[in-house]
């Protein structure tokens, strides 16, 4: 039965009516990207930074359609649905390349604000020029387009604004991927009260390793990973049932689906998830539609939206 938190925070089923709790479960397994990373945005990034120079956008109408793939779907559907003339292994060598670059960078929960000023001052003095109090004051809130024509004209810079806006979008593909709000808090409560863990992530090892590079402590938490990209005994991709099934099966006592609960961003991991037999709590972008959405257990707005103790939990002192 599908069912979701209504705005007040209770919890309601199909038809509406209060229930008290969920189905209790003993341990839990973790989608990556997009649920515990932001690395969404990156992706988009990159793969528009691919799409770009033929002329095609990576819309969202595309990027739903995509979310939760393993890498080779992913890249045989981006390169049909935006009719690139690459084949998919080229694409795949492509955005690796690129997106290995930018995953080297991720930190935990960095001030963005900051981040873009450190990127517009380091842009700067490509320029030999200073980033001035009043105009960071000018063009704090601003869009990326007014940021940057604000800068080129006040600063009288020798480029044009579309230069300089190339250039700024350039470098945040160098920036930094944050930890999900509230996805930290969770993964070490439930390791504290001895709550087994998995992740499951379509992406493959050598992508993880890379992505996870800067947050290693978080991640040795986890009692075991499934990279589905390279994992062998993972037959199918998300929205089929393949990794939760195999994420359940590594843990050392075995848990039936039914105890498994599953954490995801994803429709097509909500799908896989319910599949297997297992609740799913979905924290959706929020360009998700509600159709997409009504599958899932419970939906969220953010991890620290969670309460443990409805499914049997410890819950958060």
């Amino acid at each position: 039965m599908s069912r979701l938190v209504s705005s007040s925070g209770s919890v309601l089923g199909t038809a509406g009516s209060k229930m008290s709790t969920f189905r209790k479960v003993t341990h839990c397994i973790f989608d990556m990207d997009g649920l515990l990373l932001d690395t969404e945005n990156l992706y988009t990034q990159v793969t528009q930074s691919i799409a770009e120079p033929y002329g095609k956008t990576y819309t969202w109408e595309i990027k739903q359609t995509i979310m939760g793939l393993q890498r080779d779907e992913a890249a045989e559907a981006i390169v049909a649905a935006l009719e690139l003339p690459l084949t998919p292994a080229e694409y795949v060598q492509i955005s690796t390349e690129r997106i290995n670059r930018v995953m080297e960078e991720c930190q935990m929960m960095p001030d963005t604000e900051k981040i873009y000023e450190n990127i517009l001052r380091d842009l700067l003095k490509t320029y030999n020029s200073p980033y001035p109090w009043p105009t960071r004051m000018k063009v704090m809130g601003t869009t990326e387009q007014r940021t940057c024509t604000i800068l080129v004209n006040d600063l009288k810079l020798p480029c044009t604004v579309d230069e300089f806006l190339a250039r700024f979008r350039r470098d945040q593909l160098l920036g930094k991927a944050p930890m999900m709000q509230g996805a930290e808090r969770l993964v070490r409560h439930l390791h504290k009260h001895n709550v087994p863990i998995a992740l499951a992530t379509s992406s493959g090892a050598d992508s993880v390793e890379v992505k996870t590079k800067n947050h290693r402590e978080l991640f040795e938490l986890f009692g075991h990973k499934v990279m589905g990209s390279s994992d062998s005994e993972v037959k199918e991709g998300k929205p089929a049932p393949d990794i939760f099934l195999v994420a359940a099966a590594r843990f050392p006592d075995r848990p039936a689906p039914d105890q498994c609960l599953v954490f995801e961003d994803a429709p097509n991991g909500v799908t896989a998830a319910i599949a297997a037999g297992m609740q799913a709590v979905m924290v959706p972008d929020p360009h998700i539609e509600e159709e997409q959405r009504k599958h899932a257990t419970v939906v969220l707005k953010s991890l620290e939206d969670f309460r443990p103790e409805q499914f049997g939990l410890p819950a958060f002192t």
